[in-house]
């Protein structure tokens, strides 16, 4: 059994999962309140962390560790 999810009004794709599990994946926010202030912190971490870059405080690896929080940051802002 698939289920639809919905891209665009009037465009879909099949995916091979049921319902609830689809929704407990994407976990997806309708109030568009919330969606604007998650695009806007997730721009403020890419600038705070190109500063930060930038300015040279993070060498070798520790450029890789502060990049993965970075996206993880991102991440759990965009979810």
């Amino acid at each position: 059994q698939f289920y639809r999810f919905i891209i665009f009004p009037g465009k879909w794709i099949k995916v091979w999962y049921d319902r609830l599990t689809l929704l407990a994946l994407l976990d997806r926010t309708e109030d568009v309140k919330e969606n604007v202030l998650a695009v806007l912190l997730v721009v403020l971490v890419s600038f705070l962390g190109f500063l930060t870059l930038n300015q040279g405080f993070c060498k070798d690896i520790w450029v890789l560790l502060f990049c993965l929080v970075m996206a993880s940051c991102q991440y759990s802002l965009l979810k």
